[in-house]
């Protein structure tokens, strides 16, 4: 399953490990959307049985509020079946901080999650392969 080329997003099983890619093509605007992009991702791991998910939103910096943030982690992903049992990688751009805040409230909420700037060294945190992402931040 893939979204459409107009997409501001793609979903799709991932062809570097069992996880579902998420690719950020433009930043959400607020929580709402962030929710309708996860829903899609989320319903494709579901079908797949897979319980990983890679956020690759390097070149989109995150564009909603830190409010949105904290709904989206704490609400939201709840609500549409990211139970605290799945693994998120998130990749950014280096020197982005825009998601910093994304991160933590994750991990507050109870989700093993990982931010990283370094998209083969998220994928193997992702797959289990790979050591703390402490040297991967972008800093």
């Amino acid at each position: 399953m893939s979204t459409p080329e107009s997409s501001p997003y793609t979903v799709s099983v991932s062809a570097d490990g069992p996880f579902i890619h998420y690719r950020s093509l433009a930043s959400a605007r607020n929580s709402a959307e962030m929710a309708s992009r996860l829903s899609s991702a989320v319903t494709l791991g579901q079908a797949h049985q897979l319980n990983r998910i890679m956020f690759d939103s390097r070149g989109a910096p995150f564009q909603a509020g830190i409010a949105a943030q904290y709904e989206y982690a704490y609400n939201r992903a709840w609500q549409l079946g990211l139970t605290r049992d799945w693994r998120i990688a998130m990749v950014i751009t280096p020197g982005d901080r825009s998601y910093d805040f994304m991160e933590t409230t994750f991990i507050n909420s109870g989700y093993i999650a990982r931010l990283f700037n370094d998209y083969q060294r998220a994928v193997e945190w992702l797959c289990g392969q790979g050591a703390a992402p402490a040297e991967t931040r972008a800093t």
